[in-house]
């Protein structure tokens, strides 16, 4: 058993891909992780989760050439999912609409809920004024969970997140009855775009290190 933990990340070969274990680094989860590997195949047979995995594959064939929009659609129609739900960030209003508009023009019926629903304030979690961008203020708060319990309540049969902050995705998705995925995230500084921040992370200006440590 290795002592270095699971680091997929760290395997130059990947080899998982074309199902060849036999190079394996002694990190790999395929090796070491047997009794999770086994678990995880047996929930995958069960009927919901494997009809899910199948329409997943199935969305393969048109790999390369549909955008995440797009595969948000494929995917939801090969799911049969008659109602979507879309929760979004107030900052993306205006993706928000033109995401719905295709959505219907799809065909298929929807709810959107925006996270300022509710009209809470930071006040609601006693959030201590230094704390506050501006102390002595209302600072508003993004209500994740409550834009799960309306979604849930509109019946919706996928709920799909767009550019919730990080965080307010975590208590969404954990807040949520109906399944999730994400169409795209949060990045104020990288117009939503934040692996930008590893692409460039080579260049002289970079703030964040992703230069390989020593491995204990």
């Amino acid at each position: 058993m290795s002592d270095k933990g699971v680091l997929c990340s760290y395997c130059g070969r990947k080899r998982c891909f074309l199902g060849d274990l036999s190079q394996a680094p002694d990190f790999c989860p395929s090796i070491h992780r047997e009794e999770q590997i086994s678990r995880s195949k047996e929930k995958l047979a069960k009927e919901d989760n494997k009809a899910t995995s199948q329409n997943v594959a199935k969305t393969w064939k048109d790999y390369g050439k549909l955008t995440r929009v797009e595969e948000t659609v494929l995917f939801a129609r090969l799911q049969g999912y008659k109602k979507l739900g879309v929760a979004f960030c107030v900052g993306l209003s205006e993706e928000a609409e033109k995401f719905a508009n295709y959505l219907l023009n799809e065909g298929f019926e929807i709810a959107t809920v925006c996270c300022m629903c509710g009209a809470l304030s930071s006040d609601e979690v006693d959030l201590p004024e230094e704390d506050k961008i501006f102390p002595g203020h209302r600072q508003p708060l993004c209500n994740p969970i409550g834009q799960a319990e309306i979604l849930d309540h509109e019946g919706v049969d996928l709920s799909i997140l767009l550019g919730l902050c990080v965080g307010d995705d975590t208590l969404f998705i954990k807040h949520s009855k109906a399944p999730v995925t994400v169409l795209a995230v949060k990045d104020r500084v990288l117009a939503h775009n934040p692996l930008a921040a590893l692409y460039t992370s080579k260049h002289i200006y970079t703030r964040i290190n992703t230069r390989k440590p020593k491995l204990k």
